[in-house]
């Protein structure tokens, strides 16, 4: 038995010490998963390093690839989901060991002249704790790695959302220089109008209509003002910057791609590749293993097991392993396992409905993006240049006094709001996409694979039917839109020669 009682603190002993706390707090677990699907995360040991990598960032125009670098550097909401891994830590740590041992201390007065105090003193430890230590560690281990793949999924969303963040700020900017070269050209054709009218070559009429267009375009630019304020806040929330800082943005959307990912390819990797799922998965495993675990310790009931010695009041010493037990009579943990087996069903069929709603998700953003995808393309070969040689044929009826300045100048903002809705169409496009990468779980294949042709606005600006949109992309031209006024007679005065704007 002395043998038995000198091994026994040996054992717990090794046995509890044998876990620890996750290197880094699995944080750089969580950097590994977002880099596998393609989102660097990872940031740099230091705070003075994470300073100086932002400030490195930020001192350029910022792509959709280092907003959310960015993003996962510096969003404060990330930054809390992150520290959640320390709870986790902490149980890690807390599953590995078991409880303190308890010593206690008796001194009894016999109350007799001469005898000596009764002492005795114990020391006890929690031999179920021992017993089920494994089965915590594993539990402990397994609940940490869904812990980091839940993580992992904050970290993929939030790159997306920045994303597709991005690609609004960056139409915004591009739909609102669109309406201020318009409103320009607008002011500039009001003022050459008001010189005719005082020479007498428009009435009042014509000249309160040049008047009212100017206004339109301008109150429709400074919308467009507003819009792009409310882009940059989103994005910067995002970023976790302030939107009054120094960053900015390039004001230019891409082309569609080329070609787009195969839907079953995009199913197939989305059930790989989705964190959120991966962690409902480990999750219901885990509660199944817990299942198991209470199953055969609800009979255990808690045990106790130590040493104890006594000094008797004559002197005598006695020394013996002490033993105490929770018999499980009037409760076995029933409760236990009630709860055990409602959870595990309950994770089941959120594993279940999680994998509906993953492949509805991917399959919905998919569609979004072919449906993009062909409207960006009916704007470009249809809409576009029918508005353009609409507004050729007017002009041409104007000058010959078959049509009034006023129908012109209604097809001439019909033209415009086609530019901008074209803008717009491409927007929705690529946020169909970031919307399409957070369905599946990771970065788009053909996001690797593709090459990117801008938009300008000023080509927009300078179509005609025989002339391609995206003509000439070797450079912009540092000319202006300007409403030709000067072969007009007292009829014609809306001409309009629009060149490129910068």
């Amino acid at each position: 038995m002395n043998g038995i009682l000198k091994f026994f603190p040996l054992a717990v002993f090794a046995l509890a010490g044998c876990t620890t706390v996750p290197k880094d707090l699995g944080r750089g677990d969580v950097d590994a998963l977002a880099e596998h699907r393609g989102r660097i995360s990872a940031a740099p040991d230091t705070d003075d390093a994470r300073k100086e990598l932002l400030a490195e960032l930020t001192s350029k125009p910022l792509g959709a690839d280092e907003a959310v670098r960015i993003t996962l550097l510096n969003n404060g909401d990330l930054q809390a989901s992150y520290a959640r891994l320390g709870f986790g830590a902490a149980d890690v740590y807390e599953a590995g060991r078991i409880r303190n041992p308890v010593v206690s201390a008796a001194v009894l007065d016999p109350d007799v002249a001469g005898a000596m105090n009764q002492v005795t003193l114990g020391l006890a430890a929690s031999f179920t704790d021992l017993l089920t230590l494994p089965a915590r560690k594993r539990l402990s281990t397994a609940a940490f790695a869904a812990l980091e793949a839940d993580i992992g999924a904050d970290v993929m969303q939030t790159a997306a959302e920045t994303e597709s963040a991005w690609y609004g700020y960056a139409a915004a900017q591009q739909v609102e220089a669109l309406r201020r070269q318009v409103a320009l050209a607008a002011q500039l054709s009001a003022r050459l109008a008001e010189r005719y009218f005082e020479a007498g070559n428009i009435n009042a009429r014509e000249l309160a209509l040049e008047r009212a267009a100017a206004s339109e375009a301008r109150i429709a630019a400074l919308d467009a003002s507003t819009k792009t304020q409310a882009a940059r806040t989103r994005l910067a929330l995002l970023l976790g910057l302030s939107s009054g800082a120094v960053w900015t943005v390039p004001g230019q959307l891409n082309l569609p791609l080329a070609q787009e990912d195969p839907l079953q390819e995009l199913l197939d990797l989305a059930e790989a590749s989705r964190l959120d799922l991966a962690a409902a998965r480990a999750k219901a495993d885990l509660l199944a293993d817990q299942l198991g675990v209470v199953n055969w310790t609800r009979w255990l009931g808690d045990l106790e097991v130590g040493v104890e010695r006594e000094r008797e009041t004559d002197g005598t010493r006695l020394t013996g392993p002490v033993i105490a037990w929770e018999i499980p009579i009037f409760t076995q943990n029933r409760d236990q396992q009630l709860r055990a087996e409602a959870g595990l069903k309950m994770a089941v069929a959120e594993v279940q409905a999680l994998q509906n709603a993953v492949d509805n998700n991917v399959r919905q953003a998919h569609a979004e993006v072919q449906n993009a995808r062909e409207r960006v393309a009916e704007y470009r070969e249809v809409l576009i240049p029918q508005r353009v040689e609409t507004v050729a044929r007017a002009q041409e009826e104007l000058n010959y006094m078959l049509i009034g300045a006023f129908e012109l100048l209604a097809i001439k903002q019909q033209e415009y709001s086609t530019y901008q809705n074209y803008l717009e169409a491409v927007r929705d496009y690529w946020q169909a996409r970031s919307h399409l990468a957070m369905a599946v779980g990771r970065t788009l294949p053909s996001s690797q694979a593709s090459t990117y042709l801008p938009i300008k606005t000023a080509e927009l600006l300078q179509a005609n039917p025989d002339q391609g949109l995206h003509s000439g992309h070797g450079g912009d031209s540092t000319t202006k839109p300007v409403m030709d006024h000067s072969k007009m007679n007292h009829a014609d005065h809306s001409q309009h020669d629009n060149g490129e704007p910068k």
